[in-house]
């Protein structure tokens, strides 16, 4: 399924961007010194099943970084099945997916349990973008082709209102200047049968900024599951008691976070499938849950619980 060679050749053509509803087909040639029109930019992120990479633009706790990566094909593991929906949120799962007779060497088991080849990261080109408060060109770097910058760039590296756009050979994608995501509470408590309220500093200006939730109560066990949320930017929002229940009745293990990501995604359809520009700003907060004691080591548990392998105190 590796598309190297068909992707680099198809970077040259012509027409190789089909333009998302995002407004990620703006690549006129604006003067350095014109605002960047982002009137169209919408938050339209790829379907997963056609996500092959893309670029961030991330608002960092002291630092304003700007990195990416994309590959030839999708990799499996990011493609989650939803076992039930509440109103703007979802109780999704990442399939054990297997192989018979099982992957070789540079394969992976695909969407549809057959191996596939695994995804290989491609040289785009030569990235730029416009719009930040110094100038941004990143060079790929084999073997990897992890997009970097690496200069000096101020912090915060753009203006809140600004727009932005990401250009690469037959690329073009679009981004605005969010405020920095801001949360009072260091901890959540988290209780089934309740649903639980998220607060955070709403913007003087939300623009075509969405807000992502991600509950995770068992990222140290066998249980991929979470619930995640798409809301609108306006300082609050309550994650549906009926997907809290089902989600901490799918299994517990160490450390359960949620995390809270400001967002504006463009995205557009190339050769191999979908690529996004996020330009994000995201706070991780520790989640409590009753009866339930994280581990990082033996020392971490009253005696004679001992530390598990979940990361959990038993």
């Amino acid at each position: 399924m590796s598309r190297a060679n068909l992707w680099r050749a198809a970077l040259a053509a012509a027409a190789l961007v089909a333009p998302a509803c995002g407004g990620g087909g703006d690549d006129g040639d604006d003067d350095d010194d014109d605002p960047i029109d982002v009137s169209d930019l919408t938050y339209a992120p790829c379907d997963q099943a056609e996500h092959v990479g893309g670029f961030e633009i991330v608002l960092g706790d002291g630092f304003t970084a700007v990195q990416g990566q994309v590959f030839d094909a999708v990799t499996p593991s990011r493609v989650v099945e939803t076992l039930s929906t509440s109103g703007e949120c979802a109780w999704v799962r990442a399939p054990a997916r297997v192989c018979d007779p099982a992957c070789t060497g540079g394969q992976i088991c695909g969407l549809d349990e057959t191996c596939v080849a695994a995804p290989v990261a491609q040289d785009v080109g030569t990235v730029t973008v416009d719009g930040l408060l110094a100038a941004v060109e990143m060079a790929p770097r084999a073997p990897a082709f992890f997009y970097s910058f690496t200069g000096t760039l101020p912090h915060p590296g753009f203006a809140a209102g600004a727009g932005m756009r990401l250009d690469a050979p037959g690329l073009s994608l679009l981004g605005w200047g969010i405020e920095p995501l801001e949360i009072a509470a260091t901890t959540l408590e988290v209780e089934s049968g309740q649903a639980v309220e998220v607060t955070w500093t709403a913007p003087a200006d939300a623009g075509p900024a969405k807000v992502e939730l991600s509950l995770n109560v068992n990222g140290h066990g066998l249980v991929g599951s979470h619930v995640e949320c798409v809301v609108d930017d306006t300082g609050s929002f309550t994650i549906p008691e009926p997907l809290v229940t089902s989600l901490l009745a799918d299994g517990l293990s160490g450390f359960p976070t949620l995390t809270v990501r400001r967002t504006t995604t463009d995205s557009a359809d190339v050769t191999a499938g979908c690529v996004e520009l996020d330009v994000e700003s995201s706070v991780t907060i520790d989640v409590t849950i009753p009866g339930l004691e994280s581990c990082s080591d033996d020392g971490d548990c009253t005696p004679p619980e001992t530390c598990q392998g979940d990361l959990t105190c038993g």
